[in-house]
């Protein structure tokens, strides 16, 4: 009900603003912010960097959410899924240019056989999953799609089951030990993997960040992605909602990475 409440209050206030657009620029974050992600922090995608280094205060990580062939073509053929695509390309390249690069992580999702033993035929999340066919491990729809890997030999790269980034794997196993504290999220949907994610690991005590340039819904209307980054993650609130730039600069203020 909360959440139902929540995005019926965005859309109403969407009804008196401008057409809903993919690059808005909204942040929760002041335009002169000076903060920063800390030490200990962490990329969903996720990147993993075991250079060494010396026993700081954490530092966070990126996750990068669900960028598999499967889902990028629902949006890569317009304006908005460019835009999502190069911003997201771009985070991606700045991360890995630190030195030591934070912790970067990146969600697959596929099953572990064609009869996708993981959801069985009759569980509400096999619906869901329909779309995607039959797809495992090997599977080309199951691969990170081509502009967001940049070759980076750390990259982690965990199987999921589910909306949560950590269904079915060690997700959070790994942020615990790598004493993570704060994560970064990219992705699509953000009516689903975005969402869930941001919500479990704020209840878990991380501090959560949503770049708005590097999430994206895969249907026609962007009305639900500007609902949630503007309306529900906010007002909850579970997660900062920064724009690429102040990413890009938080990056430049934080570390050096721990692991």
């Amino acid at each position: 009900m909360l959440l139902t409440s929540l995005l019926t209050a965005g859309f109403a206030a969407l009804a008196t603003a401008q057409a809903p657009g993919y690059l808005n620029n909204f942040s929760t974050e002041a335009a002169n912010s000076t903060f920063s992600f800390g030490e200990h922090y962490a990329y969903a995608t996720v990147l993993h960097s075991l250079a060494p280094s010396p026993p700081l205060t954490p530092f966070p990580s990126v996750l990068n959410l669900d960028m598999i062939n499967a889902l990028v073509p629902y949006v890569n053929s317009s304006l908005e899924g460019q835009a999502w695509i190069n911003s997201t390309s771009t985070w991606i390249s700045h991360v890995h240019q630190q030195r030591p690069a934070p912790l970067s992580i990146y969600t697959r999702i596929y099953f572990t056989t064609p009869q996708r033993p993981e959801i069985g035929p009759t569980t509400p999340f096999g619906a869901v999953a329909a779309g995607l066919g039959n797809i495992t491990s090997s599977s080309l729809a199951g691969q990170i799609y081509p502009a967001f890997k940049h070759g980076n030999a750390n990259d982690v790269e965990l199987q999921k089951t589910r909306y949560y980034a950590g269904t079915g794997n060690g997700l959070e196993e790994i942020l615990s030990s790598q004493g993570i504290d704060t994560v970064v999220l990219s992705g699509i949907r953000t009516s689903g993997v975005i969402i869930s994610t941001a919500m479990r690991l704020f209840d878990l005590n991380y501090k959560v960040y949503v770049i708005a340039d590097n999430v994206i819904e895969t249907g026609p209307d962007m009305g639900i992605n500007k609902a949630i980054l503007e309306g529900v993650l906010p007002k909850m609130p579970v997660a900062g909602v920064i724009s690429l730039e102040q990413a890009i600069a938080a990056l430049g203020r934080s570390g050096p990475a721990v692991y």
